[in-house]
């Protein structure tokens, strides 16, 4: 099953306070779907292995992150593991 934009949007915007840009949002659930269409295994590997990561691994990444360029805030970190999660869940067996 796929979620809608607006059931996406909606999603983001119930829990966050300042939600990434709708156009973003949806851009990054659309290639993440269609990443893990062409099966390659060591993406969604990676990709289950960030929605796991605890408090501190998330800081990690984030600096490492920082490190490469791409500044974000705690949340809208989440935001784009929220949406990681909605993927996986649409998509792969768990």
């Amino acid at each position: 099953m796929n979620m809608s934009k607006h059931k996406l949007l909606q999603l983001i915007g119930s829990i966050y306070d300042w939600p990434i840009s709708e156009e973003k949002a949806w851009q990054v659930y659309t290639k993440l779907k269609e990443m893990i269409r062409k099966e390659d295994v060591d993406t969604l590997n990676f990709l289950k292995l960030i929605i796991a990561f605890d408090r501190t691994q998330r800081l990690e990444y984030r600096n490492y992150l920082a490190s490469l360029g791409y500044e974000l805030r705690p949340d809208e970190f989440n935001q784009y593991i929220l949406i990681i999660m909605v993927v996986l869940s649409e998509t792969v067996e768990v």
